[in-house]
């Protein structure tokens, strides 16, 4: 039998764990950390003779997504450039792959995972309220109307909405998966869902609240719970979300009346503006490459040095295309790997596009539930991930890499765990 006695500790679990406050914080230490543990899951299995021994679906397609991607560096104008985004990919992979080991078989690993999301998330509502209200009162002191976006913590990055939203339903549905928590637990969960919901709105990011309304939508008619709780949990974060709205006209303009987001014909040029003109440049940048190599693709990393160059480069109402990425993750992934890598990521959309609808159906016309709580959560959670109809972040950047790792190793986990083998019998290692 193989030996996997040192993945059940208890300072393993912390320490995987800690790349959640850490994403908040530092991403330097997150990545860090990430890979030191790809590093050593990879070092261990080596040392136990079951690398290969990921009899699974999941693990063949991901290292096959992988070498795809250094398929298409090699290939690229310029490789080295290309390789240091497809290189270390790795890391990501193995990460994924040891957390859903951990969810499996380390019995510390969920309520360590839960505390770690819990507090972190409880730091970040309160700093994002706090900083809020104070550049919201700063503004009006100085008589101007506040346009206010949420940065990470000692960071210039405005994520703290994505970084919220992406992570929110693992909170959730480790505390579905528990059902045993006292009365100050659920009060101080209501209060997590409300107000982690009140900073992503207040964040400013366009996308995050769509995500936010996506996982709303979801678990309003998926959810197996009483429908008083679904009204009244509906009601409260629309009214708050009025109150605020009405509050902070730039808000308003900004997350529900910006006439930059349109998706309409342009009456002059008689083309297609999606979202914004400068989107609507970046994606067809990105099909142009696609076309131009629609099997390997040009690399990753290489729309950035590419969009500017002729055959390439679009101008739509003087907004130009050229970006370090397209916006669009599907876009970005034509242009960079080629069809094969695309539809080998899509397939994760569509396997859970199948499931939840199936869910749904059953739902409603069979008065039967195909999917757990806890099931639906994790779903949705990864639906973000792979979303393939709103604007994106880069997909090859380390935090997004890394923060979409949780939710996929969460989903991997539930529909797709994996069996290990020894070199005499199958064997399906268990805590």
């Amino acid at each position: 039998m193989i030996s996997f006695k040192i993945l059940e500790e208890k300072f393993l679990a912390y320490l995987v764990c800690s790349v959640v406050p850490f994403l908040a914080f530092s991403i330097f230490f997150a990545d860090l950390i990430c890979s030191i543990l790809s590093i050593f899951f990879i070092i261990y299995l080596i040392k136990h003779n079951s690398i290969f021994f990921y009899k699974n679906i999941i693990f063949i397609a991901a290292l096959f997504f992988y070498f795809l991607c250094l398929f298409s560096s090699f290939l690229s104008e310029e490789i080295l450039f290309s390789l240091k985004s497809s290189l270390p990919l790795i890391r990501i992979i193995i990460f994924i792959f040891l957390v859903s080991f951990l969810i499996e078989n380390n019995k510390f690993f969920l309520d360590v995972f839960y505390n770690f999301l819990k507090y972190t998330f409880l730091t970040l509502v309160i700093y994002g309220l706090v900083l809020y209200f104070y550049e919201y009162y700063i503004s009006l002191s100085n008589n101007t109307i506040a346009y206010v976006r949420l940065k990470l913590p000692f960071s210039d990055e405005e994520k703290l909405g994505s970084l919220l939203v992406r992570l929110y339903g693992l909170l959730i549905a480790i505390y579905f998966l528990k059902k045993n928590y006292k009365k100050f637990e659920n009060f101080l969960l209501f209060f997590l869902t409300l107000f982690t919901s009140i900073v992503i709105l207040l964040s400013g990011e366009r996308s995050s609240f769509f995500f936010l309304m996506l996982l709303t939508s979801i678990f309003f008619i998926s959810l197996n719970i009483g429908f008083k709780i679904k009204i009244s949990s509906f009601f409260i974060l629309f009214t708050s979300f009025a109150v605020i709205l009405n509050q902070n006209l730039n808000l308003s303009e900004r997350m529900i009346l910006d006439k930059n987001n349109d998706l309409k014909f342009s009456s002059n040029q008689k083309e297609l503006i999606i979202f914004t003109s400068a989107h609507t440049a970046h994606y067809l940048s990105g099909f142009k490459m696609f076309k131009d190599k629609p099997f390997t693709g040009q690399g990753p990393r290489m729309f950035r040095l590419l969009c500017d160059k002729e055959g390439y480069k679009i101008i739509i109402n003087d907004k130009k295309s050229c970006s370090s990425h397209p916006h669009n993750t599907y876009i970005q992934l034509l242009a960079e790997i080629g069809v094969f890598g695309t539809l080998l990521f899509s397939l994760i959309f569509f396997h859970i596009i199948f499931i939840l609808a199936k869910h749904v159906v059953s739902k409603i016309f069979f008065k039967k539930n195909t999917l757990s709580n806890y099931q639906i959560i994790i779903s949705t959670s990864a639906l973000i991930v792979v979303w393939p109809f709103s604007p994106n972040g880069n997909f090859f950047n380390n935090w997004m890499l890394i923060i979409c790792a949780f939710p996929l190793s969460f989903y991997f986990n539930e529909f797709f765990r994996y069996n290990f083998y020894n070199k005499n019998k199958h064997h399906r290692f268990i805590k």
